[in-house]
């Protein structure tokens, strides 16, 4: 009896040990910093293939978080879905197994519904306005949702305004009917092109090149900068400049792992990612159309760009359902926080 008593409590503290070895594995600390300080170690998935401007940005934003530390938090990225899809990824780092993401927003309102309040189609007025709406407290209202499900939203960083492609030509709202058009999973999106009465086909982002080209869908909506780095050119004969919405990403963490960081950390961590979102606005902007829409055109693409009047006849037709739908998911919550982020647009546009 005893000897199986002493065997229980050896197996117990086997056991303890293998936990307390987990959790320090999750949380990526270690001691090898030359003056004994801690050095924070991050793993960041995205799906974001290499040398694109989305890329390059992460990579900067990577370095710039080691400067601000003092390489006291190092930062690595794994792009091209190397780490999973993104779905897989958010889990991930719900869990712990790495300790970061950078996503699309669209790809977390499975579980947080309240972050599709910028995905709302002709949302805001000009980009000055969404800049400002997003990066002030209503934007820290939107990312700090994602708490309470294990995960710390630092900063948004833009990849551009969305514009519309297909194998068909986009002259107004009454172009989509019955036309298949691929979204990312998110029910706002999907609501959008029932509205127009279109098919809604949610596809996976690294298999969207192929079901274009094979057309298992007639079109999609991404930024010049995404269409152009994707190639989707090649397999879309047309384009429509609509801007009719913001395609917002986040960088966000483990909460745990976030948590453990010296405040100094996280603010430091908050700071780069604000640096990037500026550095990558502007990047982008300038090759839109010094560099993306020409290549596209020189490839035979024809792009049109909608005037105030075909804007405002898709926007009378999306904007109410899209609105539901976003009430539907959210409740009481998503209409308070719709209403601050209308009455913040409101405000800066007078």
């Amino acid at each position: 009896m005893v000897k199986k008593r002493r065997l229980f409590l050896v197996m117990i503290l086997v056991m303890s040990l293998a936990i307390v070895g987990c959790g320090q594995d999750n949380a990526a600390v270690n001691q090898d910093g030359s003056d004994g300080a801690k050095v924070y170690t991050c793993k960041i998935g995205t799906d974001e293939p290499e040398g694109t401007p989305k890329h390059e940005a992460q990579m900067k934003f990577a370095d710039r978080v080691a400067e601000l530390t003092n390489n006291e938090v190092k930062i690595t990225i794994y792009p091209g879905g190397q780490l999973g899809s993104s779905r897989e990824l958010i889990e991930a780092a719900q869990i712990g197994s790495i300790q970061g993401v950078a996503v699309p927003t669209s790809t977390v309102t499975g579980f947080e519904p309240k972050m599709s309040v910028f995905d709302l189609p002709f949302l805001f007025p000009s980009r000055e306005v969404a800049y400002q709406v997003i990066e002030g407290e209503v934007g820290d209202a939107v990312l700090a949702t994602l708490e309470k499900h294990g995960l710390v939203a630092t900063s948004f960083y833009g990849t551009g305004w969305k514009q519309l492609t297909g194998n068909f030509k986009i002259e107004g709202p009454e172009s989509f009917k019955g036309k298949k058009i691929r979204v990312m999973e998110n029910p706002i999106l999907i609501a959008q092109f029932q509205a127009l009465g279109a098919s809604a086909i949610p596809i996976n982002f690294g298999e969207l090149y192929n079901a274009l080209q094979q057309n298992v869908v007639d079109g999609q909506e991404n930024p010049i900068v995404t269409c152009h780095e994707m190639k989707f050119y090649e397999v879309q004969k047309y384009m429509a400049i609509s801007d009719h919405a913001y395609l917002p990403n986040i960088f966000a963490f483990n909460k745990a792992w976030f948590d453990s960081l010296p405040e100094k950390h996280q603010q430091a961590i908050r700071t780069a990612g604000k640096e990037m979102d500026k550095w990558l606005r502007d990047e982008v902007k300038q090759r839109e159309f010094e560099e993306y829409l020409p290549t596209m055109k020189d490839f035979g693409v024809q792009v049109t760009e909608f005037d105030e009047e075909t804007r405002a006849k898709f926007a009378a037709i999306i904007q109410e359902p899209t609105r539901a739908k976003f009430f539907e998911l959210t409740g009481d919550e998503g209409k308070a926080l719709l209403k601050k982020v209308d009455e913040k647009i409101a405000e800066l546009n007078k």
